[in-house]
């Protein structure tokens, strides 16, 4: 047997007895002389750009050193306990902590500690003009929550996610059913329906700011033409009065939200359907062997086994509504439209931190924001779990019978 000094391959002998082998973690090393047993295993180098990345990925997302170090040193060398002495000792965690380095260092500096500054900021007096910065504790806190523009903020961002996550994950899930079942040209339509994902949030605001207009709007346009061909047909229907979408209060946010449905369905799609894609086939084959439809495979296979792509659709998209800001800021500008019916949270922290120059202030939105999410997110894991744990009763008590 004959092992490089300089690197390690992953394989197993199968002369080697159990009783005399041992389990040694390598190192991401590479050399194409190494054998075992006069055998030439595969390097472990072929993995290395993968096995960076996602090492990248979780160190950068602040996943434990532990999680890491079980990423980098996954494979096991199998070797005789003689050859074994001869092997070098691996580093506890000096080379995990060099390929995290830079990217703990981004997250310190432009994440964690913006994080912290911006809550001792939302405790002060901060004014941008101002030479002091008198400290005020929650002073900040409590303005923001005796201040009517706050609250009719957060009614028109929860107006927002009401409509646009049950509607928004309706449509992509649709869409990720009807993907599934396409076999011709299914890559031009996942590419056709995940298109707008990409495009700029200024240039779909634009784009259907033309859409909406009440004069010269497409869509004004062609629900003039439905409605005069069911008329056309003995309906007995009024003529078509041209919707005000963006200059009527109430119609406001159900502008933004159909746009912005538009905007992200791809991107949910793709999740969704890469869920179904991973439920194994045996279940529908057998489900149809037993005469079921459509319909009732869809209830009893696919959503069951959707649920955590669901929920993780579900956390995101409400993340994303609670954080709206582009289309608002686009489409109605400070003003917010009319009657303010446009104003967001993050609208109106933007309006106080950068037009209004209330640095401190505008924290104090941003950290009530934050933990107005927290608690809707906490509420979303804890009735998915509640359900989860009360099916798992029901099967084990099911089971004893």
């Amino acid at each position: 047997m004959s092992v490089g000094m300089n690197s390690y391959a992953v394989g197993r002998s199968a002369e080697c007895p159990p009783a005399r082998t041992k389990k040694m973690l390598v190192f991401l090393s590479y050399s194409s002389s190494t054998q075992v047993d006069g055998r030439r295993l595969r390097p472990i180098a072929q993995e290395f750009i993968p096995t960076l990345i996602l090492f990248c990925l979780y160190s950068y997302s602040g996943a434990s050193m532990t999680v890491a170090e079980k990423m980098l040193y996954r494979r096991t060398l199998t070797l005789p306990a003689t050859a074994s002495r001869t092997a070098p000792r691996r580093d506890d965690g000096w080379y995990g902590w060099l390929f995290a380095g830079p990217h703990l260092l981004l997250f310190l500096v432009f994440l964690f500690a913006p994080t912290l500054l911006g809550f001792w900021i939302s405790l002060h007096n901060w004014h941008v003009l101002d030479k002091t910065h008198p400290f005020i504790g929650m002073g900040n806190y409590g303005a923001a929550l005796h201040d009517d523009i706050f609250w009719l903020a957060l009614r028109n961002t929860a107006y927002f996610a009401v409509l646009v996550v049950p509607l928004g994950n309706l449509v992509s899930l649709l869409l990720a059913v009807g993907l599934s079942r396409v076999k011709r040209f299914a890559t031009f339509y996942k590419v056709a329906f995940y298109l707008p994902v990409i495009i700029s949030i200024t240039v779909v605001a634009v784009l259907w700011q033309w859409l909406y207009n009440t004069e010269v709007g497409l869509l004004n346009l062609y629900l003039k033409s439905a409605v005069a061909g069911l008329r056309h047909l003995g309906l007995p229907l009024a003529p078509y009065q041209p919707l005000p979408w963006l200059t009527d209060p109430h119609w406001v946010m159900p502008s933004v939200a159909l746009m912005s449905v538009w905007w992200g369905a791809g991107g949910n799609m793709i999740l969704y359907l890469a869920g179904i894609n991973n439920i194994p086939p045996d279940y529908y084959e057998a489900a149809t062997l037993d005469g079921a439809s459509g319909w009732r495979q869809f209830w009893a296979i696919t959503w069951p086994l959707l649920r955590p792509t669901r929920l993780f659709c579900l956390v995101f998209s409400v993340l994303g509504a609670f954080q709206i800001f582009g289309q608002s800021y686009v489409l109605f500008g400070g003003g917010s439209g009319p009657g303010r019916a446009g104003l967001t949270l993050v609208l109106y922290m933007y309006q106080q931190g950068f037009s209004q120059y209330e640095i401190g202030y505008g924290a104090a939105v941003a950290y009530l924001l934050f933990a107005i999410v927290l608690i809707f997110t906490g509420i979303q894991f804890g009735l998915l779990s509640d359900r989860d744990k009360t099916k798992t009763d029901k099967t084990e008590k099911a089971a004893k019978l």
